[in-house]
């Protein structure tokens, strides 16, 4: 049976995994881009590192209340065709979180470049004012160090219990004392934070080493040789977590020295996120929770693993193996399967796959967690909606396509720059920002502002290339209308199968009120129309025997209390304000959009006390 097209991956490229994910490559890689970008450069290929983008998302999984780490399933759609489709399955792992004077002590050395180039942009002011922040929430049982290093390294501030104010005065007056200069050596200044650290080393504390640079070494110390200052030293009990800043520094090196040194590893890209790195995220970056945790995903139908990405994986049918050397401290991490679910023979809600995870405490422990079983519902139908309707695993879903295309995007740029392959950059650039516009619109998130930048930088800098005229580049990123990806089906039985979708949502919660809208027109659709699709949705959703409808007149008129139309509930704090004055769990709200070839009817599901987008399923069809 020929497969179905898979909606957010049209171009299929697809990169193996590799072994950094999660919140230990957290924005290493996508952050980088992004400040590239933003300086008109296309990115090049082997700077993309997919995993990397997909952990720089806050999916937002729930924060675990009674456990060590919380484990959630998520797929792209609740309905799957049972004559075969491509799906995409998301886990997410939330680390737990505790206030930051109950976390186990801590015993750091930073260690920070001083070298010449940390003079620019003032990247070594942006350290001096976070270690500001960072003093003030230290504890008195913490011990902190301080090493500067260029083409030498010293110890500036030596390891010292921080319990008195003069000890934190002093550390206060040794960061603002660091100046630029020099070059860079990067294995002496490693070396040095971590024989700070072991000067206190305690099996009772974090005993890390925070690593700081913008720049390559220069002092002749190869890749190997630096790694295995990290590698032995992590034997001994001191991981190493690193942070690059600017566009210089070694990405491959940092990542590998976090990776090895069983630490994490972030790209800082201005002053703020330094601040919220040295201060309210620091627990993310040293603190464990877990460690060598071996996870294992098994599918209980018949697919195939097209592709996985998040972490370290080996792959036999249908089981997948993955590897995560630390958790931290209310940290997230996320693993995305791309599999090709192959035709059911019945029809209903089965056990799509389930997922175990086997790990240790600080202390060594061993403990298990799940399994935890992620369940679909096969209907007899192909292409049930247009794009993933989970409201996660379209964030996930739109970003990891984002950065498979911004690979190939630098492929086809530097491989040769003919007209061919500059044509073709320009084509995916532009499907990518129809994408991201998409998403953007069906989650009303922000998360999409910058990679949206991102593309328009490509696209100007691929159409002067190509010389079309400043107008021509205008009407291309102009277009954001998305090609009807659907079999050819009247709207009206479309939009059931949207319903459904979000009916399954409803039907997997316990008694719930939800204020359902009426759908609102954009673009001038036939009124006919929207009426005609607002009854189709109270009928489906009414017929959910666990939902308590909200009554219409009681919408109405809190509607007009507000000053409201239908149409002011398209904005997301709009209609989550409705849907509190209603005393609803959810408000479903709707838009039927008319396009220049096709309409659009999308969906909300919308989690009245979160505010996060539960679902959102669309249907696209062409304009007769």
């Amino acid at each position: 049976m020929k497969r179905l097209p898979f909606f957010f991956l049209v171009l299929v490229c697809l990169v193996p995994g590799v072994a950094l994910a999660g919140g230990a490559a957290e924005g290493g890689s996508a952050t980088r881009s992004s400040y590239l970008a933003q300086r008109g450069t296309i990115v090049p290929p082997e700077e993309i590192i997919i995993d990397s983008y997909l952990a720089s998302i806050d999916y937002r999984y729930p924060i675990p209340t009674s456990s060590t780490f919380g484990v959630y399933l998520y797929s792209g759609n609740r309905q799957l065709s049972a004559e075969g489709q491509e799906e995409v399955i998301q886990i997410g792992i939330q680390g737990g979180k505790t206030e930051f004077d109950r976390l186990p002590p801590m015993n750091l050395a930073f260690v920070i470049d001083r070298s010449g180039s940390m003079a620019d942009a003032d990247k070594l002011d942006w350290v001096k004012d976070s270690f500001d922040i960072f003093i003030n929430q230290v504890r008195d049982v913490d011990y902190v160090s301080l090493v500067a290093f260029d083409n030498v390294a010293e110890v500036v501030f030596p390891s010292t219990r921080m319990n008195s104010a003069s000890n934190r005065k002093k550390f206060r007056y040794a960061v603002h004392s660091m100046r630029p200069r020099g070059s860079t050596n990067i294995r002496e200044g490693l070396t040095l934070g971590c024989l700070e650290v072991m000067k206190n080393l305690n099996r009772e504390y974090t005993n890390r080493v925070m690593f700081l640079s913008d720049g390559c070494d220069t002092c002749g110390n190869t890749h190997r040789d630096i790694l295995e200052v990290a590698r032995r030293f992590c034997a001994d009990g001191v991981t190493i977590s690193t942070i690059g800043v600017g566009s210089s520094f070694d990405l491959e090196l940092m990542f590998e020295m976090a990776d090895v040194g069983g630490g994490s590893s972030r790209f800082i890209s201005d002053r703020e996120e330094m601040e919220a790195t040295f201060g309210s995220e620091l627990d993310r970056m040293v603190v464990p929770i877990a460690k060598n945790l071996e996870m294992t995903l098994e599918f209980l139908v018949d697919v195939d693993v097209l592709d996985t990405w998040g972490y370290e994986n080996r792959r036999a049918g249908n089981l997948v193996r993955y590897f995560l050397p630390t958790l931290h401290h209310g940290d997230y991490e996320t693993i995305l399967a791309q599999i090709y679910v192959h035709p059911q023979r019945y029809t209903g809600e089965m056990e799509l796959a389930r997922f175990s995870v086997r790990y240790e405490d600080v202390n060594g422990n061993r403990y298990e967690s799940g399994p935890h079983v992620l369940s679909a519902n096969f209907v007899e139908i192909p292409s049930p909606v247009a794009g993933f309707s989970d409201g996660r695993i379209l964030e996930s879903g739109t970003i990891l396509h984002f950065a498979k295309n911004l690979k190939s995007i630098g492929e086809l740029y530097y491989r040769k720059r003919t007209p061919a392959n500059l044509e073709q950059a320009l084509s995916l650039s532009l499907i990518t920002k129809k994408e991201l516009v998409n998403a953007r619109l069906r989650l009303e998130s922000n998360i999409f502002d910058d990679k949206i930048e991102i593309v328009d930088r490509y696209i100007g800098v691929l159409g002067k290339e190509l010389a079309l005229a400043e107008e021509k580049i205008r009407e291309l990123g102009g277009d954001t209308e998305i090609a009807p990806p659907a079999p050819a089906r009247p709207i009206q039985k479309q939009f059931k199968y949207l319903c459904r979708e979000i009916s399954l949502d409803l039907q997997g919660k316990k008694q719930s009120v939800v204020a359902l809208s009426g759908f609102s027109s954009q673009g001038g659709s036939s009124r006919t129309l929207v009426e005609e699709i607002t009854d189709l949705a109270f009928a489906e959703i009414s017929r959910i025997p666990t939902v308590i409808l909200v009554e219409q007149n009681n919408f109405r008129y809190v509607l007009e209390k507000k000053g409201f139309n239908p149409s002011d509930l398209t904005d997301k704090l709009n209609a989550i304000e409705v849907g509190k004055l209603l005393g609803a769990d959810y408000i479903m709200t709707g838009t039927v959009m008319e396009m220049s070839h096709s309409v659009i009817v999308f969906s909300r599901l919308l989690d009245v006390e979160s505010g996060e987008v539960e679902s959102a399923a669309q249907v696209i069809v062409a304009k007769l």
